[in-house]
């Protein structure tokens, strides 16, 4: 009698445990589609006022603080689909690798821990930083010819004036641009996760134990 207890108990509990992961990946989703609007509302913003920020990962990287890496990612790669639609633009789906970047780096530092102190944002906002401008420099090399439309080809084009070559005006021109265009995201992502309860900020799938 007493093994069966037992039984009924272990299978309660992973009935719960079902339950939870199920109700996380509902919320997930959820946020999947509000974090796209945020940024595309965000990229739109900066587009029409021709800012020298881009401003269309804040969302990205909201979600991922919130719920992960992979949701994080799926958010950031997915608005960059959703932007190359509306504007007609194919080539500039390609920045999803950008934003995808965003959305992973925070979060796994959200998910290991390292996402709860100002240090951790100093240090997120500089992984992010060297991420994208890494990444959409050769992108917008290869598929512009080093100049995308955004506000930040003026900066491009002080580099290449100085006499920077292409590859290095289209990197360093985003290194200033994505500190502060991405550490504002970080920090407005991180003050939303300390104001969020508990339930909420238990998204991130726990970690296996070692066996």
């Amino acid at each position: 009698m007493d093994g069966m207890e037992v039984k009924q108990e272990n299978n309660q509990v992973r009935k719960s445990a079902t339950i939870s992961r199920k109700t996380r990946t509902t919320y997930a989703l959820i946020l999947i589609p509000i974090g796209i609007a945020i940024n595309v509302i965000g990229g739109i913003i900066a587009g029409q006022l021709k800012l020298p920020f881009f401003m269309d990962s804040i969302g990205t990287i909201v979600i991922a603080a919130i719920t992960g890496p992979l949701i994080g990612g799926i958010t950031g790669i997915m608005t960059n689909v959703v932007l190359g639609l509306m504007h007609g633009d194919v080539l500039g789906m390609a920045f999803g690798l950008a934003n995808l970047a965003s959305g992973v780096i925070i979060g796994f530092m959200a998910k290991y821990g390292w996402f709860k102190n100002w240090i951790h944002v100093a240090l997120a906002t500089v992984f992010v930083t060297l991420a994208n401008s890494f990444i959409a420099a050769p992108i917008v090399v290869f598929l512009y010819g080093g100049v995308s439309g955004a506000g930040v080809d003026l900066v491009v084009a002080g580099f290449l004036a100085a006499g920077q070559d292409i590859f290095s005006s289209a990197f360093l021109a985003r290194l200033p641009i994505n500190l502060v265009d991405k550490g504002i995201a970080v920090i407005i992502a991180f003050l939303i996760l300390k104001k969020l309860p508990d339930t909420m900020k238990n998204l991130i799938p726990p970690r296996k134990a070692k066996k």
